[in-house]
């Protein structure tokens, strides 16, 4: 490592922190408050973590943001829910991690969220019976989340399912024409991110069979990351991910915040930057209309930020609804975006 230089690991912390110093200081004058904000290095060990929480200045602290490790949130939730502190995971996108805990809040949206978000836009111009969920075995527990999405919203036609072997490396012996539908649109949902090979092998052979017919295919968020997938496979299927965030850079705001951040540090900010600042500044705009009270306040109004929007839904476990009474296990942003590949990358369809 050069002299000056973040270590990679450290990078996330840097640039969240930086956006989140932004945005204090955008509060203490828009808002007319100032916020005593303690800034506290987790480490990257558990045993280093436990022994954090037993530092008494986090006894006195009102509202937590952080930790990012899930196993950290595993150990946090669980004490701030002991001591009414108000918990905001801004990045663990995971289900389940506490219950019976409405003063957590959970900014990225979960899986379930996205294969509900994806359902539904899918809905809005295909019957079930023209869509098919593709995946490994190892991966047939999401295929629920899709067919449980499609079940609300009406029709006793399920979605077709493909599960193929977890050694599977091609589709040459599989045959996708038979899901084929002529004169209609046939949607493929593919849930996978930890193979970029498996995404690359379906796209070239759903090219090689389709023909004339019109495909869309639908993936997952890491896909954006993707770099060795061909431009040409994306447009030419209808590519569309899901995504908790678009940076709309061509917007005022945007080019505002990025030159504040370069102003600041130096450098430009990445989604880690983007999401301190969004995070930081929805916690103090809440706190300063609501108090401690704001999560309580949640679900009355959607929050515009850089990145996209926040919409809150209270989550009930155990098969418990919301039937006004019941305190929720915990408070997740459900808003998610649908983005559709061009020639400029990928682009929000709503």
């Amino acid at each position: 490592m050069t002299e000056g230089t973040v270590p990679e690991k450290s990078r996330l912390a840097v640039q969240f922190y930086a956006g989140a110093k932004i945005a204090l200081e955008q509060l203490s004058t828009e808002e007319r408050i100032n916020l005593v904000a303690d800034v506290w290095d987790t480490q990257a060990n558990d045993a280093d973590f436990q022994k954090l929480m037993t530092n008494p200045r986090l006894e006195k602290a009102s509202v937590f943001i952080g930790p990012v490790r899930s196993s950290h949130l595993e150990t946090f939730a669980p004490w701030t829910k002991a001591r009414r502190k108000i918990l905001i995971s801004p990045e663990s996108p995971s289900a389940d991690l506490t219950a019976q805990n409405p003063d957590f809040i959970q900014v990225n949206p979960s899986l379930l969220s996205h294969c509900e978000a994806i359902t539904r836009y899918i809905r809005k111009s295909s019957r079930p019976d023209a869509v098919t969920l593709v995946c490994k075995q190892k991966e047939a527990a999401r295929l629920v989340y899709f067919q449980d999405a499609n079940t609300s919203i009406g029709g006793s036609t399920r979605f077709a399912e493909l599960l193929v072997s977890d050694e599977t490396n091609n589709f040459d012996k599989i045959d996708l024409k038979r899901y084929l539908r002529a004169g209609r649109t046939s949607v493929f949902v593919v849930p996978t991110w930890a193979s970029q090979d498996f995404v690359m092998a379906f796209l070239r052979k759903l090219k090689e069979v389709k023909g004339s017919n019109r495909v869309e295919v639908y993936g997952m968020p890491q896909w954006r990351n993707f770099d060795a997938i061909d431009s040409e496979y994306l447009s030419s299927l209808n590519v569309h991910i899901s995504s908790a965030s678009w940076l709309d850079y061509s917007k005022q705001e945007v080019k505002d915040f990025q030159e504040k951040f370069y102003t600041s540090t130096g450098t430009i900010p990445d989604e880690d930057g983007f999401n301190g600042y969004d995070v930081t500044l929805f916690a103090g705009r809440m706190l300063a209309q609501y108090g401690l009270s704001f999560p309580e306040r949640l679900d009355e109004a959607t929050t515009t930020t850089l990145r996209g929007q926040l919409s809150f839904s209270p989550i009930f476990g155990n098969g418990a609804v919301d039937d006004g009474r019941n305190s929720p296990d915990y408070w997740e942003n459900t808003f998610v975006h649908i983005l559709k590949f061009d020639k400029f990358g990928y682009v929000p369809v709503e």
